[in-house]
């Protein structure tokens, strides 16, 4: 249970740093974030073997980053309105 919180926690900071390194607003709730970056941790772990540390997330942020503009490109294309 301990290890979830943890990847919960660290994932927020990887989902908000991948955020802050997108151009202009996303519009993705905080849980979501988490979710992202929790998962996109998960993935860089499966890609980098051995021993981890910043590589593994920077990976991540990379991973999560990339996730979050497939995201939002469909967010966007659904909620525009056409005149």
């Amino acid at each position: 249970m301990g290890t979830v919180l943890v990847l919960l926690v660290v994932g927020l900071v990887v989902g908000a740093l991948a955020r802050a390194v997108l151009p202009g607003r996303q519009a993705l709730p905080l849980w979501l974030t988490m979710l992202i970056g929790a998962g996109s941790l998960l993935l860089a772990g499966l890609i980098i073997p051995g021993r981890r540390g910043l590589i593994e997330v920077i990976v991540g942020v990379v991973i999560a980053a990339a996730i979050i503009a497939l995201t939002q490109g469909g967010i966007r294309s659904k909620s525009s309105s056409r005149v």
